[in-house]
């Protein structure tokens, strides 16, 4: 049995025997985390005269010094069709299927989102359903979530998990909906309008692959949460979905704002027995309006390698060349 399979008492176990090999592990892990971090001081000059400031980087001899005047946002799809409930058995928190990062330069009014592949291999806590910790390992990230209390304590593993595995980087709020909730927003949005371009046949006949259709409530959930059974089945091909659902969904909520300034409060309310967030609704309900006017600069990519275990789960391992420019895009600005 792998390790992510394992109660959580066995883990203790294996913790107890393996400790040396975890703490080799969490050497090298520190050891990187060192020499990827940014430089941090007062300004100075180095030696070929060239001033150097706070936090500044150098990636294939260009300089890059921290973007100021950003805002951090973590959103999180949880893997449980029922409302939110404070959990006190390891296994009933529920698994994030969908990590996404919202990054907003309020300096040019603009944002960027990152989506983080469930399966991406980080290094992250485990903990007991009260908070409890028993130790840090690598594991796939769709776990972070389930450590935990299936609220609070849950969301802030994979907050913690998702800012050390981009280099520290400060994360100013999240919002954890569980799944059950995507017919909800789905009404709300009015329908979402898309193209079937996997084949959905084994799960729901209507969506027809090739054919442009405005999802029911029912049909937004196999496009967004099912894998098993769609297309290849791969996560990859699920975030792909995802992705096209989130600009369709952006636009139809844009149309409902403009008509009605007070519609991310119905939004908010409406997701409330489904979400746990650290966000006010009016910090919600200004925010999304603020997102629904600022330009959306794209979406940013982490390469990796996709491996199966012996159990075949997937894991994904971060090219680390791919995770370096994600971090410059998203957080970083050139010196000049």
């Amino acid at each position: 049995m792998s390790y992510r399979n394992r109660t959580l008492s066995e883990k203790k176990r294996i913790y107890q025997k393996l400790g040396l090999v975890i703490a080799a592990i969490l050497v090298v892990c520190i050891a990187l985390a060192i020499a990827l971090r940014p430089t941090k001081g007062n300004a100075s000059h180095n030696a070929s005269g060239t001033q150097a400031v706070e936090g500044m980087i150098e990636v294939d001899g260009v300089k890059y010094v921290p973007k100021k005047n950003i805002e951090t946002y973590l959103f999180m799809g949880i893997d449980n069709m029922g409302k939110v409930q404070k959990v006190t058995d390891y296994e009933g928190a529920g698994r994030c299927d969908v990590v996404m990062l919202m990054v907003r330069d309020l300096t040019d009014g603009t944002y960027k989102t990152l989506s983080i592949d469930r399966n991406t291999i980080v290094e992250q806590d485990t903990l007991d359903p009260d908070g409890t910790y028993v130790a840090t390992s690598p594991a796939q990230l769709a776990l972070a979530h389930e450590n935990g209390d299936g609220m609070e304590i849950s969301c802030e593993n994979v907050v913690k998990a998702v800012s050390n595995f981009l280099g520290g980087q400060k994360i100013d709020g999240y919002a954890a909906v569980n799944m059950g909730a995507i017919g909800t927003i789905n009404n709300l949005a009015g329908g979402v309008t898309v193209t079937i371009e996997d084949d959905f046949s084994k799960v729901d006949k209507t969506m027809k692959q090739g054919e442009t259709i405005t999802l029911t409530d029912e049909q937004a959930v196999h496009f967004i949460h099912d894998r098993f059974d769609v297309g290849d089945e791969s996560n990859t091909q699920r975030m792909k979905r995802q992705e096209v659902y989130k600009a369709g969904l952006k636009d139809n909520l844009a149309a409902k704002c403009s008509e009605d300034n007070t519609y991310p409060l119905t939004i908010y309310d409406a997701l409330g027995d489904y979400m746990v967030t650290d966000i006010s609704s009016q910090k919600f309900s200004k925010l999304a309006l603020l997102v629904l006017k600022e330009k959306d600069a794209g979406t940013v990519s982490i390469a990796g390698t996709e491996t199966v275990d012996d159990l075949g789960f997937v894991e994904v391992e971060p090219d680390a060349d791919s995770l370096q420019q994600a971090i410059v895009e998203l957080f970083y600005k050139e010196y000049n």
